[in-house]
């Protein structure tokens, strides 16, 4: 095929001056006395000639009964690398202000994707290139990116290396995720006028699996399961080590928030509001992190429906909250967690991780210990508590309140710029429903000083 010719190949990849074709024929179709003389137009003219032999096999297939696929580009409709899309449309992530995360998420499905086309047009992608993906996720070694003894290996050695060597299976929420990345990489091309049609187009979402594991453990924590968590014998002597141990289980069973929001809170996140104490589940500026991209933040939320105030549960204040808000303050660190990192990144000094990590790990081994199964953890409190709060009779909106669960909106112009709820209204539905929420625990009380060790000058803390 003309479009693999291994001269304009070399050509394309490495540019050394004048390319002179004398003739190029397919069929009917003959291209004669080609000059070129610059990178952008060997791509054009290896676009027009592939879209050329695309339409002979449209032609071909559309003889024998048709195909679902959508058609290829039109003969000489110009299109860039895919690697320049690639890179433009991550530079417009991060214009978004999308976090580094995802913008590293989806550099890492369009690398895979490059891997198996190789730097071609991005217009000659096409669904076969997307079920050769797919191969090499489900077989290739699971480190055949980072791995430098598997560069030089194409999508064939790579899928027949990792079936060598018994590969696992990646998860399908894992495949899903790739599928979503390039579903919504080549519809911005789409909608930029790039290209005519995505080729994911034929790859729609798999059907959820209603398969249910009888051995899977419930996420919904009983009473006696609680009591368990937080007996004093093994509770206390494990939380005496750093101030996250005790206060994150803590505030994730009283509140029902996520481990992160509540991992990454600062000693300014907690306000007082209508003369309630409360949680403020937000994103404020460290000053740290200021510089030419303006002001920026280490905390991160989930959407918008998550930036909430959380009344602080009277059964909190009790054990003495306010007394270690109080230690935090006198430390001089912006966080309550100081002990929890959320990672640097070494090239660019950005945080790359989530402060929760640290909690979840060592969380998820006391646990362990406990002889919960594996998959219960922190964030089961927050089921609980939901689902607690609903059979109490409260109602959906106003569980979302403390939880910070978006609602679908059945008149969405009404609700978002008309229905204003007061500050005051929603503290007191707050607090009226946590009141209804009282596990039956007695708390280990916090006295002044506690960690003292752990906040002092010597201590190991972090941004």
């Amino acid at each position: 095929m003309l479009s693999q010719n291994p001269q304009l190949a070399h050509y394309i990849e490495e540019p050394f001056g004048d390319l002179f074709i004398e003739e190029v024929s397919h069929g009917k179709s003959s291209f004669k006395n080609i000059r070129i003389t610059s990178q952008a137009g060997a791509v054009y003219f290896q676009n027009l000639v592939q879209a050329t032999l695309d339409d002979h096999e449209r032609k071909r297939r559309l003889r024998r009964s048709g195909t679902r696929y959508p058609e290829p580009l039109p003969p000489a409709t110009p299109a860039r690398l895919l690697s320049k899309e690639a890179e433009d449309f991550l530079n417009d992530k991060k214009r978004q202000n999308r976090e580094q995360t995802t913008i590293d998420a989806y550099r890492r499905t369009l690398t895979i994707l490059q891997r198996v086309t190789g730097d071609i047009s991005v217009a000659g992608v096409n669904h076969t290139h997307i079920y050769e993906m797919w191969d090499l996720l489900r077989w290739a070694p699971e480190d055949f990116i980072s791995n430098p003894a598997y560069q030089k290996l194409d999508a064939k050695g790579l899928i027949a290396k990792g079936q060598a060597l018994g590969r696992n299976q990646p998860a399908n929420a894992t495949l899903e995720l790739h599928r979503r990345l390039l579903s919504a990489f080549f519809n911005t091309l789409h909608e930029a006028g790039a290209i005519p049609h995505s080729p994911m187009t034929a790859f729609k979402a798999p059907r959820k699996d209603l398969v249910v594991d009888p051995e899977e453990p419930e996420r919904l924590l009983s009473q006696e399961e609680i009591q368990k968590i937080f007996a004093p014998d093994t509770f206390i002597p494990w939380a005496k080590k750093y101030p996250h141990r005790l206060w994150c289980p803590l505030i994730a069973l009283y509140t029902g928030a996520r481990i992160n929001e509540i991992a990454q809170l600062k000693a300014t996140d907690i306000v007082q509001d209508h003369g309630v104490w409360c949680f403020s589940i937000q994103k404020t500026v460290d000053a740290d992190l200021a510089g030419s991209t303006g002001k920026r933040s280490r905390q991160k939320l989930k959407g918008k429906s998550a930036i909430r105030k959380v009344p602080i549960h009277s059964s909190l204040i009790e054990a003495g909250f306010l007394d270690f808000l109080a230690d935090i303050k006198a430390c001089g660190h912006p966080r309550l967690f100081p002990n929890l990192s959320a990672g640097t990144c070494r090239k660019t000094g950005e945080p790359n991780g989530r402060y929760s990590q640290g909690f979840v790990n060592q969380f998820g081994k006391y646990m362990k210990e406990l002889g919960f199964g594996k998959g219960i953890g922190s964030h089961a409190f927050r089921h609980t508590l939901a689902t607690e709060l609903d059979a109490k009779g409260v109602r959906v909106e106003h569980i979302a309140l403390i939880t910070g669960h978006s609602l679908s909106k059945k008149a969405p112009v009404l609700q978002e710029n008309y229905v204003h709820k007061s500050a005051a209204n929603v503290r007191r539905i707050q607090v009226e429903a946590l009141a209804l929420y009282q596990p039956s625990l007695a708390l280990p009380t916090y006295t002044r000083g506690q960690f003292r060790q752990r906040l002092s000058k010597e201590a190991k803390m972090y941004p």
